[in-house]
């Protein structure tokens, strides 16, 4: 049946492409054909399907380049066809990294001091939150840019967690749906520091539970009565200062930051420790959750499900602000 299904495939995209019947052509079909089932894919039409088969195959052509470096000892890490490998760079740009640029801070914004100049002693020189208790589920953002609103919600469960020990699962989708008037954009993207805004602003978050990610936005259905965490206050730590964010990760708990996340390499990450140096700190356009570090590297949570990276998470060079993993960072205070 499968074998049946693979040469309709195979056929159907040849026959709407002008591809050769190459042994080459074949294998990516038959990958392509175990790619959609693993990962629940499905196309409307069959335009859809042979722009997603392309872009499975010029990726898995990336893949299988990159890995021959990692496997003679040029790479630190290595690439995968993962969830994300049927799309193009232009379909994953659009699709994924919706963070929008964080506006200058004003003086309404109720911060407390930043963490670079009063707690930079008694920093250890690892530390993984997930191993102190803080390991919480892998999550899919799925076709929402909502990844402000994880970032800033899991930074939240990690205070929580190293208050009482105990781990709450938050409401990003009450971000989505009710930050709007603070300027956040729902699923077409939004800022920590809009986040933050609105957090302080309307005092609560509710439970997961209470109000369910949908991967859409809908009208902001917040009940202040159901708000089990309030913010209090929030911190910008000071710009491509690694070390205070080590402070920070080590003394306040996990915190959001900002990530440049543009580079074919980071959307087919699979495995070890990323060091593209191509990958530029000029800019951002994603937020991941910064959870813990090793000498070398950084630990990161991401929002594309548990096939992305290592089950979820990633580890990325240290010391360089790779990424301009330092450009932006941020936690709450509840």
């Amino acid at each position: 049946m499968r074998l049946a299904a693979v040469s309709l495939l195979y056929f159907g995209l040849a026959g709407l492409s002008g591809l050769g019947q190459s042994d080459s052509g074949q294998a990516y079909m038959e990958q392509f054909a175990q790619f959609k089932e693993a990962n629940n894919r499905s196309y409307i039409r069959a335009h859809d399907e042979l722009r997603s088969y392309k872009a499975y195959e010029e990726n898995h052509q990336i893949v299988e380049a990159h890995n021959k470096d990692y496997d003679s000892g040029r790479s630190s890490f290595r690439l995968a066809a993962n969830t994300l490998a049927d799309m193009s760079t232009d379909s994953y740009l659009k699709g994924f990294l919706r963070l929008l640029r964080s506006p200058p801070i004003s003086a309404s914004d109720n911060m407390v001091d930043i963490v670079g100049a009063t707690l930079m002693d008694n920093v250890p020189d690892s530390l993984d939150w997930r191993k102190k208790g803080f390991a919480t589920p892998s999550y899919n953002q799925q076709s929402c840019g909502s990844c402000y609103a994880f970032s800033i919600a899991q930074s939240i469960e990690g205070q929580v967690f190293k208050r009482t020990g105990r781990i709450l699962s938050l409401s990003e989708q009450q971000i989505v749906d009710c930050s709007i008037s603070h300027g956040n954009q729902g699923c077409t993207g939004g800022s920590l520091r809009n986040t933050l805004r609105y957090l302080q602003a309307t005092g609560g978050l509710m439970r997961s539970v209470d109000y369910k990610y949908a991967s859409k936005k809908g009208a902001c259905q917040f009940v202040s009565e159901l708000a089990v965490v309030n913010v209090t206050s929030w911190a910008i730590l000071p710009a491509n200062d690694e070390n205070a964010i080590q402070a920070a990760v080590a003394h306040i708990g996990p915190v959001a930051v900002s990530i440049n996340a543009t580079p074919k390499t980071f959307q087919l990450y699979s495995d070890g420790i990323y060091d593209d140096v191509t990958c530029s700190s000029t800019s951002v356009n994603h937020a991941m959750l910064l959870i813990g570090y090793d000498k070398d590297y950084w630990i990161l949570k991401n929002w594309w499900g548990e096939k992305w990276g290592e089950s979820g998470y990633m580890r990325m060079r240290k010391g360089i602000n790779l990424c301009g993993i330092a450009n932006y960072a941020a936690y709450a205070i509840v």
